[in-house]
Order: structure tokens, then sequence, then C-alpha cells
């Protein structure tokens, strides 16, 4: 072998050795905490420093704002269901990213990816997600990965134990659920630093109902290295492979519950004598929604946002041309046009 080509080998070989060391850039933060989203320098950017297409319309769908879920319909799922109900098309897009999709996927997946559901499971790890073009490379403005499996865990990730559903809270997300009282280390039994050593909670895994997006996740769509029913492996990063059950994922978070805690029940009313017959009054009229059809971009408090198409909002009012809708507790006007109001 000539020096020349050996020399090429030797850097090839030394620029692999490199990427597998790397050290990705990871926030220190070791719990939720209210986050000042005026100085996020990503907030208006809500394909962050995506570069392809695909890349963009993934980090649109993960930077999805907050939705009122009042009265609206919650698809509700365990980690069971949840791995069947996606099962075909996994099967079908087996190694696919979005750019490869014919356009009959592309449209089954938009509406894959529409709903709002909840995923009922154990919360076995959460860890502050690395630096990412979502929320355009800032370390500090990150998202928590939560992995949540059917059964809880007694240990951190091994060879042989099953892999988790991710899911996400993102910064866009992050202070509702904050100021809902949810600390992720009180319901999870293990944290992952950002030196990918693991540490006990002091409590078992807790069980939760995460309510938010689903979304595909694509880039992890390996069946090689990401994607598979159980840990082969520990690599050399510390990293567990595969790590997770399914491309699919519940990202963003918008509200997180303890599944286990007691229904809410209002006491009795106390015994009153019957009031004197009074007129009866007007019955309310029932809170009426509206589902975007086609996606619309509207103002809000930190710049401007896009409604995508399934979102599912209640309707304050309307006329001819444009109906009100209740978003984020504020009232924004859209075009009927873009809606399933005729």
């Amino acid at each position: 072998m000539n020096w020349v080509l050996r020399r090429a080998l030797v850097s090839v070989a030394l620029v692999a050795l490199a990427r597998a060391n790397a050290v990705e850039q990871i926030s220190e933060d070791r719990e939720l905490k209210e986050i000042d989203l005026t100085s996020w320098n990503c907030v208006n950017r809500p394909t962050g420093t995506g570069k392809s297409p695909e890349t963009a319309e993934r980090n649109r769908l993960k930077n999805r704002w907050l939705a009122d879920l009042s009265g609206l319909a919650i698809t509700p799922f365990d980690t069971a269901s949840l791995l069947k109900h996606f099962a075909d098309f996994e099967i079908e897009t087996k190694g696919k990213r979005r750019k490869d999709l014919s356009a009959d996927q592309k449209r089954r997946l938009e509406i894959l990816e529409a709903p709002l559901v909840s995923l009922t499971g154990y919360l076995v790890l959460v860890y502050p997600g690395p630096a990412e073009s979502t929320n355009c490379g800032n370390v500090d403005f990150h998202d928590w990965h939560l992995e949540i499996l059917g059964e809880p865990l007694d240990h951190p990730p091994q060879p042989g134990d099953p892999t988790p559903i991710i899911a996400e809270i993102t910064p866009r997300t992050q202070n509702a659920i904050f100021r809902d009282g949810i600390r992720v280390q009180e319901l999870a039994a293990f944290f992952r630093g950002p030196d990918i050593s693991y540490e006990s909670t002091g409590h078992k895994a807790q069980k939760v109902r995460v309510t938010g997006y689903v979304l595909w996740d694509d880039e992890h769509n390996d069946n090689t290295k990401d994607v598979g029913a159980t840990i082969r492996s520990i690599a050399r990063n510390r990293y567990h492979n595969p790590w997770r059950a399914t491309a699919w994922e519940i990202h963003p978070v918008i509200k997180i519950e303890r599944a286990d805690a007691p229904p809410n029940v209002p006491a009795p009313s106390p015994q009153v004598a019957p009031a004197a017959p009074s007129v009866p009054s007007a019955t309310a009229t029932p809170q009426q929604y509206v589902t975007i059809l086609r996606a619309v971009k509207i103002k809000i408090p930190y710049g401007e946002t896009i409604l995508q198409r399934g979102t599912r909002l209640p309707i304050v009012s309307r006329d001819a041309t444009t109906v009100i809708v209740r978003y984020l507790n504020s009232n924004y006007p859209i075009p009927i046009a873009s809606t399933d109001l005729r």
C-alpha cells in the first residue's frame, strides 16, 4: 500500500474516531424551571436552523405551540396500543426519511401527525436533550427527553431491557408544565446527566399520562441503530443501542399528569329546601370548535406561529369570511376558507 493511500485511510479513521467520541453540548439543567422566551433567539423561528426542507418540516412540527386542551378530543394510548397504531406505517416506511415518501404516504403522514394524543406509562428516565437545530443550537433552551415504558424498571437502561417510547418537552411548552407543578425528577426513577452518567432519583418510576402531538421523527427511523424492541448493547459513548421502540414520539408534550392520582371528585352539595319555582333560564349554547384544514400563520406575544393542519380550537365568534378562535388564552382571527366551516 503506497503512503498516499495509507495516509488517506488513517485520516478517515481519525475522523470517524473523533465523531464517535464527540461530546454533545448538553445543558447542566437538572429540573424544569421558568424560562424567559423573550431572550431566546429562536422563538420566532419555528423551523429553527434546519437547512433541508425535511429538517425544516420536522422542526416546525416539533415547535408547535401549546393548545388549549379543554373540550378537545384526545386519543388515549398506552405503550402497546401506540406501537400497534403506527405499526403498519412503520413497516411500510422502514428505514425511510420524509424525502423518500410517496405522495400517498405523505398524505397519510399528515393525517397521522395531526391529532392530540395522550400516552400512559411509567417514566423511567429523564434527561435534558442536546443542542439541536430545532432550538437553533442553543444549549440553554433545550428539549427534555422522557423515556416511557409499559412497566417500571428498577435500574438504568442496560442490554436486555425493553426500549421506551420517547416524549419531549420543548422550550415552548416547558413554562406551562412547570406552572402546573410538574417536576420531572419527582416522576422519573432515574436522571441522566450531561456526562451520560445515571443516578437514581430515590423513588420508583411513577405512572404518568403525557398529552401532546404525535410526531414521526424520521431522523431516528434507523432499524439498525436507533429503533428496536430491546437494548442490545452500550456504545463507547455510553448511549444504549437501540434506544427507542419506535420513531414515533410525543413531541411536543403539552401536559403531564400522574396517571394513578385519585380522581377529583366534587364534594356533595349540602341538602337545602327546594327553591320556589322560577322561570326556566335559557339553555347554555354548547362550545363549538373549528378544525384547521390549511396551515395558518398568526401573530402571538412572542412573535409568530403556525396553526398546523388538524389543529382543533374553540370558536369565539364568526362572520361570513372570518372566524375568531381561542388559542393560548387569546383570541385570533383566521380565514374561514382555511377551516372546516362552511
